[in-house]
């Protein structure tokens, strides 16, 4: 998404836009969206009051897929930060897709964890961003059908009680 200054600034970009690319200006605080061969302002399908949800699924749909360079990368990530949080349970999680996955861990594995995680999320669609956040969960953003959804990767180990 891109962020201008003003409406003259924004109305000056003609080139090297992508189609359904957002915008946002600054000094109103207006959305717009470039439709190939102009910027029309924006109202999300949901109304007027555009959350920020709404504006990453946006961007998101428009960006190119993980190259598998880089998804090999996040893999390994995956892999490492397991390692690091030495946990049991991990949960990927998508709220809006319902969607819910355990991931329990053990001595003995079946695949790397990473690989586990990363085969996951490639069943969903189109892996399109995977970011380490500062509360230490991973959110992944995936697209399918030209619409895109955000996963959570996260420990879990109060979601789980072992009974008897």
């Amino acid at each position: 998404m891109l962020r201008v200054k003003d409406i003259k600034t924004l109305r000056k970009l003609k080139e090297n836009n992508k189609i359904n690319e957002l915008a946002l200006v600054e000094d109103t605080r207006v959305m717009y969206k470039w439709d190939g061969s102009n910027w029309q302002s924006y109202v999300s399908p949901k109304g007027v009051n555009t959350t920020l949800y709404e504006i990453n699924q946006a961007a998101v749909t428009g960006l190119p897929e993980c190259s598998e360079e880089e998804l090999n990368t996040k893999t390994d990530e995956f892999t490492k930060w397991r390692e690091e949080t030495n946990k049991q349970y991990y949960m990927l999680l998508s709220n809006d897709e319902r969607y819910y996955t355990m991931f329990v861990t053990r001595q003995y594995h079946r695949l790397p964890f990473g690989v586990e995680v990363m085969d996951c999320l490639k069943s969903r669609g189109q892996v399109k961003s995977i970011e380490l956040l500062d509360n230490g969960s991973f959110e992944c953003w995936i697209t399918h059908d030209n619409d895109s959804h955000v996963y959570y990767l996260f420990p879990y180990e109060e979601g789980v009680i072992e009974c008897q």
